[in-house]
């Protein structure tokens, strides 16, 4: 919980009283899943030899999806980072986070913890019968994990508007009538990024 004594600010999350931060570790690198961990949506043939998919963000049902379903079990997710796929991984800021503990002082709380009944989206088309580009696919019950651990609000990096990152967007300015020039929006900025 985040204390401020006469108008000093101490570090912690300021939303709710019980905040805590959960890294999820997938096993595999969930926006690039190969044929092998594929079948035509819904049913159990294996997708065709070739075939790419991504079961991150703005996928119904998706790994990350049924990752968070886990996790809504006994907490209430607050936020979610954006996924890093050179380390297969989701930071999530929770709220009354007591339902979840780590038995181990290294804050493991489960390994393991299997994907069921995901779904993803061909981003590479490959050989028949998944063929085509932005169609969806199922996920194999077996084919993605993830483990949870408990994570510290600390070091994040900086964010900036360039590659490989982009977390921030060029927007409206703080200067008004700058650029151009009577202009109501002012010189442009930057500001995060909502994706």
């Amino acid at each position: 919980m985040t204390t401020k004594v006469n108008g000093a600010a101490y570090p912690g999350v300021w939303v709710e009283r019980k905040v805590a931060f959960i890294k999820i570790v997938f096993n595999k690198d969930i926006s690039a899943l190969a044929a092998a961990d594929l079948f035509v949506l819904g049913t159990t043939t294996a997708a065709g030899a070739g075939t790419v998919a991504d079961s991150t963000f703005g996928i119904v049902e998706s790994a990350v999806v049924q990752a968070l379903k886990t996790i809504e079990t006994r907490s209430t997710v607050l936020a979610v980072s954006n996924y890093d796929a050179a380390t297969f991984t989701i930071d999530v800021m929770l709220g009354n986070a007591e339902g979840w503990f780590a038995p181990l002082t290294d804050g493991i709380i489960a390994t393991a913890v299997p994907v069921i009944s995901s779904q993803a989206v061909v981003t590479t088309a490959g050989a028949a019968p998944s063929d085509v580009l932005g169609a969806l696919v199922s996920v194999g019950a077996a084919a993605v994990t993830f483990d949870m651990r408990f994570a510290a609000f600390s070091g994040l990096p900086n964010g900036t508007g360039s590659a490989p990152d982009f977390t921030l967007v060029s927007g409206p300015g703080a200067t008004p009538g700058s650029s151009p020039t009577n202009s109501p929006t002012g010189t442009p900025g930057w500001y995060p990024a909502s994706v």
